[in-house]
């Protein structure tokens, strides 16, 4: 009962969001570019965090990165792990949000690179996160911010059956055009809302559709998978307006999404 009422929350405040007056955060001027938000620091050791999705974390997708210094020397291989969790008050109801079992080095951006999806925005909440690099070196509890964006669209249900709650997480297209768009999803589940598994297995059936107009659209491929957790198809959306992406998901051969499956809402210019 406990976290069918938490997971309640979340679901509300994905679809209807809360401190939207606050201002949209677009991103870098140059994706490419991953820049420092922040350090954790202990004595001579530190991490850095880096993101290329923004000058801050954003609710939604981010790519992030670490750089990590033990003595003051740069560390170039092992692992990180981040684990940042969303406190809803003193004693209120606490969760993680899907991150990757570790962070690995990538020795072309010269950092430890992921990702992490922020599931919820909510301006009466904190965050803090802890830092382990090779389960030798760690920083608990580095209180960091959270910004509001509108990059990336995420719905989320319950299956009873597999008592799981499924994140869907839109990455592309951020700004949906007429015609064809790259259409890049990333699967979660969850029994516990702190630990988070990519769903690797999916069969995933798209399904655009105009309300106003009472028609969908052809030319659309199903996502499949590409990488961990993440799937990459192509959506069609033949004119301007307010448009739902349905998406109904196999695992396993079963459907794991509700009826009707979840969607995503979308103005398509």
């Amino acid at each position: 009962m406990k976290k069918t009422f938490f997971v309640l929350i979340i679901i509300a405040l994905v679809f209807y969001g809360c401190g939207k007056d606050n201002p949209i955060v677009n991103g870098n001027n140059d994706p490419s570019d991953y820049v420092k938000i922040f350090n954790a620091e202990s004595g001579i050791n530190k991490f850095e965090v880096y993101s290329k999705s923004s000058s801050n974390f954003i609710y939604g997708y981010n790519e992030i990165g670490f750089k990590v210094y033990i003595n003051n020397a740069a560390q170039t291989s092992g692992f990180v792990k981040f684990k940042p969790t969303m406190y809803h008050g003193i004693n209120g109801p606490s969760h993680s949000v899907p991150v990757p079992e570790q962070y690995n080095f990538d020795s072309e951006k010269s950092m430890f690179t992921g990702y992490a999806i922020f599931i919820m925005y909510d301006t009466s909440a904190f965050w803090a996160a802890d830092f382990n690099f090779n389960n030798t070196m760690r920083i608990d509890s580095a209180i960091f911010t959270l910004n509001y964006s509108t990059k990336t669209q995420i719905v989320a249900w319950d299956n009873s059956i597999l008592e799981k709650t499924y994140f869907l997480s839109m990455i592309k297209p951020d700004i949906p055009r007429v015609g064809l768009n790259d259409l890049i999803l990333m699967l979660h589940e969850t029994d516990d809302m702190f630990s988070y598994s990519e769903v690797n297995n999916a069969e995933m059936f798209i399904r655009p559709w105009m309300e106003s107009m009472g028609h969908g659209s052809s030319n659309n491929t199903h996502p499949a998978m590409i990488s961990s957790g993440r799937y990459k198809g192509v959506v069609n959306f033949n004119m301007p307006g307010e448009w739902y992406l349905y998406d109904s998901i196999k695992v396993g051969g079963d459907f794991i999404t509700n009826s009707p499956a979840p969607k995503f809402i979308l103005q398509v210019n």
